[in-house]
């Protein structure tokens, strides 16, 4: 016999409904219900009777599954079977993804070229060179300079650097953080002394 869905929850926002979900998989009662669905569908009167939870479509962490359709549930001669809704748990994760591209396209500019304090000259090279806050590569020759001067810009002055941090604020923006590190010291924008470094007064033009 076909087998016919006997839920049919209202539609709800789909940013309320993300809110939703994910508070329901921070629910130690709900995550229980969906590890136990995870081989496969089950009769909801043995899934609830094995999690001590109502057999309800309105009430308790199986309830609340069911209205945001995370779980999915069927009736066959009579019987009423649950399942994990792979379908609806795919949207809530493009859901999730569309909202953190929104989120973080407003926070920071397109191109950090933008908001760099450098002049128009630099600002140029770096326009071809961004990609937000990540460089697309590592240039040679003339172009080397603007990156180095954007890069040394993010150095507080009179601050000394432990490598290790050095090598975190450059790899924000390059992974060879080793090779932009060696540039920014080879052409004085930084002194280092025993793996601690520190920006050159006057390496900048506007100090």
């Amino acid at each position: 016999m076909d087998m016919e869905t006997v839920s049919q929850q209202p539609q709800i926002d789909e940013r309320r409904a993300l809110m939703m979900s994910l508070q329901a998989m921070l629910d130690l009662d709900m995550l229980k219900v969906v590890a136990a669905l995870m081989p496969g569908e089950r009769p909801i009167t043995a899934l609830a009777d094995e999690l001590g939870v109502p057999p309800s479509f309105s009430r308790g962490p199986l309830g609340r599954l069911i209205f945001l359709e995370i779980v999915a549930v069927r009736e066959v001669d009579g019987r009423i079977f649950c399942r994990l809704n792979k379908q609806r748990l795919h949207a809530l994760n493009g859901a999730l993804q569309r909202l953190s591209r929104d989120l973080f396209a407003s926070e920071r500019p397109a191109n950090a070229a933008e908001a760099a304090n450098v002049d128009e000259a630099d600002r140029r090279v770096l326009r071809g060179l961004l990609r937000g806050e990540q460089l697309k590569n590592i240039p040679s020759g003339e172009r080397l300079q603007p990156v180095l001067r954007w890069l040394a810009a993010k150095f507080e002055p009179g601050r000394r650097y432990p490598e290790r941090e050095v090598n975190e604020l450059l790899g924000r923006h390059h992974p060879d953080f080793a090779t932009l590190r060696r540039s920014l010291v080879d052409y004085r924008y930084l002194s280092r002394e025993r793996e601690v470094y520190w920006r050159v007064e006057g390496a900048l033009a506007a100090e």
